[in-house]
């Protein structure tokens, strides 16, 4: 009987023990904050497309009787289009030329009845009235000859205007309308038909979107690698040309499109392509850097607080009003990691960070860690929970009460202000000293 229970006893501290062993703290996965270097590169894919390609219209109607080029040739600035049947509008001149004889035939006669009736005025042969009447006469001769000569240039350019010319040299992109199509005048700018469209395909474009994550990494003038599914084995370059500022939602993620232009000397590249254009936004070189997975927004604290055993509001109430949102506020996130401290015992603490660019694998810390600080991979500690949570604190600059981003850098330049005084008042003091 006491070989029993001096056996359950044995057991009993067995199972302890074990439990203890099982119960005891496991280290979160860490790695080492390094500098090396990071190639960010922003990709994104798109369509070629010509650079202000030119509609060619007409401000003459009629039936089309010669096209001499097809879709894709090149022509040159002053090629022949297109020619209108000019039967109708030489018509219209011919008629506008004989109006404009008869006007000037009747201003001289009007001249000579004028210096006649002058005369006989002047001898008092004919009254005052007759003598005004003429004078009408005169001018509305006048008027009507001018009325007369504005129609004749204008019939003169309508019969310029049937045979249309190339505007500029470039490739002929499309061409909707064939020989016998009968075609509208071009009254206005969003009028009349489209005969053809012309481009200078000697350099092209690329129209992309770029999610709004990145365009803190982009700006104008910065050069782009351009790979098209027509060429495999090559890539051509281009420069990034213009942003613009409206943004496009497409299934609630907001994009900036962007324009890339290529060099494209060569002609290979054709509108309607389809490729991917490659951003070279910057090259980093010997920069403190964590991987990507390490580094949260501080509206992400639920599987922190998950794995901490820390209530998410018992978290939220220790962190500074202006991370996190709360009743009234919307909060701007702010970038924290999980830091293992020196000496071991499975503390880690909450460390706001600042972030630079990042190539989607590691991203460049500019504030908040120094070389060799361990970081909590992130991404590896949510799958889970540890039986003994280990024990979190919060970094000063994070906790509630602790002066904001623009109050410290307002502290700052109060100081650096103090500062400056404070020399120049030394200064004057030396020199003054007798």
């Amino acid at each position: 009987m006491h070989r029993r229970g001096l056996s359950i006893i044995i057991l009993a501290i067995g199972l302890v023990a074990c439990q203890e062993k099982s119960a005891a703290p496991v280290p979160l996965p860490t790695t080492d904050v390094t500098r090396g270097d990071i190639a960010v590169r922003v990709q994104a894919t798109g369509v070629v497309e010509p650079i202000n390609p030119v509609e060619i219209k007409s401000r003459a109607s009629g039936q089309i009787i010669q096209m001499p080029v097809e879709v894709g040739a090149v022509v040159k600035r002053g090629q022949l289009l297109a020619q209108i049947d000019p039967r109708d509008v030489k018509n219209q001149f011919d008629q506008a030329m004989a109006d404009d004889l008869v006007s000037s035939a009747a201003l001289e006669k009007a001249l000579r009845d004028r210096a006649r009736k002058d005369s006989l005025f002047a001898r008092h042969v004919i009254t005052a009235s007759e003598h005004d009447s003429t004078r009408s006469s005169y001018s509305a001769a006048i008027s009507d000859m001018i009325n007369k000569k504005a129609s004749l240039d204008l019939a003169r350019q309508t019969v310029e205007d049937a045979t249309i010319e190339a505007p500029i040299a470039g490739t002929v992109v499309s061409r909707p309308i064939t020989n016998g199509m009968l075609i509208t005048s071009a009254k206005s700018a969003n009028g009349g038909t489209t005969l053809m469209t012309i481009a200078d395909l000697g350099r092209v474009r690329m129209r992309v979107t770029i999610d709004e994550v990145e365009m803190a990494n982009i700006r104008v003038g910065l050069q782009a690698s351009v790979a098209v599914d027509a060429f495999a084995d090559r890539t051509f370059d281009g420069v990034l040309e213009k942003i613009e500022p409206q943004a496009v939602v497409t299934q609630g993620v907001t994009f900036f499109p962007v324009m890339v232009s290529i060099s494209n000397k060569e002609g290979l590249l054709m509108p309607g392509m389809n490729g991917e254009v490659t951003i070279k936004a910057a090259d980093l070189h010997s920069v403190l850097q964590v991987p990507i997975d390490a580094i949260r927004a501080t509206n992400e604290l639920a599987p922190v607080a998950r794995m901490f055993s820390i209530p998410v509001d018992t978290l939220t109430s220790q962190l500074r009003r202006d991370l996190v949102a709360g009743e009234g506020t919307t909060g701007i996130p702010g970038r924290y990691v999980i830091v293992e401290l020196p000496g071991g015992g499975n503390k880690y603490e909450m460390r706001l960070v600042k972030v630079g660019p990042t190539d989607l694998r590691v991203t460049e810390i500019t504030e908040g860690l120094k070389e060799g600080d361990k970081v909590v991979m992130l991404g590896a500690i949510m799958s889970k929970k540890p039986a003994v949570p280990p024990r979190l604190q919060i970094a000063d600059n994070m906790k509630r009460g602790a002066p904001t981003a623009r109050e410290a850098e307002a502290a700052a330049a109060r100081n650096a202000a103090q500062a400056m005084q404070s020399g120049s008042a030394a200064s004057r003091g030396k020199t003054t000293k007798p």
